[in-house]
């Protein structure tokens, strides 16, 4: 690879050529002879041409751990304060993430280290907000698995480009938990969104629910638009997977020019009354065989954070209002034996435990 293009060796001209269209299919070896702009034990941070910035997981299964929220930090700054249009999260692997750092959590968990579990989910939900609200545009770039906090940290960038043969999916609660990154919040964000005027609110707030109460995974990024995790007008789908990275990077040029970054969303909750509407779907679940009795008790965390909480009356609430609710239900969730049992059952299976 040079010039940021692959060769080949003609045999008849007895030289090198051009492999043809390679330019628009950008791959991150042909520019790991360089000098990264960034570096830690979980991530790297590449040019990537273009005065667009290339954010590479490093970590086994590109699972998200401290690192890469790090080294996520370190990537705004250096965009916002240098001469760079943007960020595109991507990389060459086979699966985009797995998801959060099981093992990690899990310890630290067993451990009762609720102190140190409190400071990583803010400092995650931090890093998700800080893409949203950054100077710059943010796109990720997925194909394969996109699990859990992949997915979160998909919904909180300007865009996504993902191949077609993506799998997309808030997977938490095989584990015992909620999406504790801004997954949850950001699903009552999206629902309030949707709300018009005359609108029956609750059956988007039940399908909400379901999604994340049952671990829907996408089987396409084409069914990920019907479930919620893409949206139309935002994000793209990409057919082939050489082009991924170079129509991400085009997507952040596209975007940069006359960027503006995106005002502070408020949601509107539904309460109460909502909320116990969600707790009787919850029980209709249940009674149908859909869950089992702990995934009742996750559901109803998820249906807590959906309403934003035990209002007594529909009313407009700050996104961080969301999270703080959405990280009490997910550190409550990890203090559940339950919940310890589901980590530990899925590092030892590889499968999940329905306990």
């Amino acid at each position: 690879m040079e010039k940021g293009a692959r060769w080949y060796y003609d045999i008849h001209s007895q030289q090198y050529q051009k492999i043809p269209g390679s330019l628009s299919q950008f791959h991150l070896d042909t520019v790991r002879h360089k000098t990264p702009v960034y570096k830690n034990s979980e991530c790297i941070l590449h040019d990537m041409g273009e005065d667009v910035l290339c954010f590479e997981f490093t970590t086994k299964s590109n699972a998200i751990g401290e690192g890469i929220g790090t080294g996520m930090a370190e990537a705004l700054q250096i965009a916002e304060n240098g001469n760079w249009r943007g960020i595109v999260i991507g990389n060459n692997a086979k699966n985009f993430t797995v998801g959060a750092n099981l093992m990690a959590v899990g310890m630290l968990a067993m451990q009762k280290e609720f102190a140190k579990l409190e400071e990583m989910v803010h400092g995650f939900q931090q890093i998700n907000m800080a893409m949203r609200y950054s100077k710059v545009p943010v796109v990720t770039a997925t194909q394969g698995y996109v699990f859990g906090g992949g997915v979160e940290m998909l919904m909180h960038t300007d865009a996504a480009v993902c191949h077609a043969e993506s799998y997309i999916g808030l997977v938490e609660v095989g584990v015992g938990l909620i999406p504790g990154g801004g997954g949850t919040k950001e699903f009552a964000v999206r629902a309030s969104e949707s709300f018009f005027e005359g609108d029956v609110q609750i059956p988007t707030l039940i399908e909400k629910l379901k999604v994340i109460a049952t671990a829907t995974v996408a089987t396409s990024a084409y069914e990920a638009y019907k479930h919620g995790y893409l949206q139309p007008a935002r994000d793209t789908v990409e057919m082939n997977l050489n082009k991924l990275l170079s129509s991400a990077r085009e997507k952040v040029i596209s975007l940069s020019e006359r960027y503006v970054a995106p005002s502070p969303k408020e949601a509107l909750v539904l309460g109460r009354n909502a909320l116990g509407t969600l707790y009787t779907a919850i029980n209709e679940f249940y009674k149908g065989n859909y869950m089992s009795e702990y995934d009742v008790e996750i559901s109803k965390k998820v249906a807590y954070v959906l309403c934003g909480g035990d209002l007594t009356s529909p009313q407009k609430v700050s996104e961080q209002y969301l999270l703080d609710i959405e990280k009490e239900a997910f550190l409550q969730l990890l203090g559940n034996q339950k919940t310890l049992d589901r980590i530990q059952y899925l590092l030892m299976n590889n499968k999940p435990l329905r306990n």
